[in-house]
């Protein structure tokens, strides 16, 4: 009968000890399980902030570059309209560039050279600037009043050897007297 408890006892242990080890393993694995599913979740996580974050940047540099083209659309906008920074001639007298146009004419004529020289010799001009191109001569004056007042200004002979066609605020096509 001892042996008879003595084993029983033994069998106990061994069945209880058995179903701790169990009880314990399948912890371990239950364990294993949660981290493997929380890394899972941890890398989906990821990767969707990662999504988000491109999405982000992607939406923020497309709004950069509309609104950069914007500010240059609204820049050609305003040239058209009101005319360019780098077309306006500005003086230093606050004066407005008048434009003498002859037509027709050799370069080196005689009357052409007295009219600019005189020009240049009237008082308060302070830039007179000629150019030749294709037979046609244009003379630039720096000057705060009217071409009209500019034209009266001018030596009633040397006015005489031209015809005036036109003229207007800033501009006059005068044409050599034959």
């Amino acid at each position: 009968m001892k042996t008879q408890r003595k084993l029983l006892l033994i069998l106990v242990f061994i069945i209880t000890a058995t179903a701790f080890s169990q009880r314990d393993s399948s912890n371990r694995g239950r364990e294993k399980a949660r981290k493997v599913t929380s890394k899972s979740k941890v890398g989906k996580t990821t990767k969707k902030v990662d999504d988000a974050n491109k999405t982000f940047n992607s939406t923020t540099d497309s709004i950069a570059s509309t609104l950069e083209n914007t500010k240059r659309t609204a820049k050609r906008i305003k040239d058209a309209i009101f005319g360019s920074k780098k077309n306006k001639t500005k003086t230093k007298n606050n004066g407005e560039l008048i434009i003498i146009e002859i037509p027709n004419v050799a370069y080196g004529d005689m009357s052409v050279n007295e009219l600019v020289s005189n020009i240049n010799s009237l008082k308060g001009m302070k830039k007179v600037s000629k150019s030749y191109a294709n037979g046609n001569i244009t003379i630039a004056v720096n000057y705060k009043e009217s071409a009209d007042s500019l034209w009266m200004l001018i030596n009633e002979k040397l006015q005489k050897m031209f015809i005036v066609k036109e003229m207007s605020e800033k501009k006059i096509l005068v044409q050599l007297e034959k």
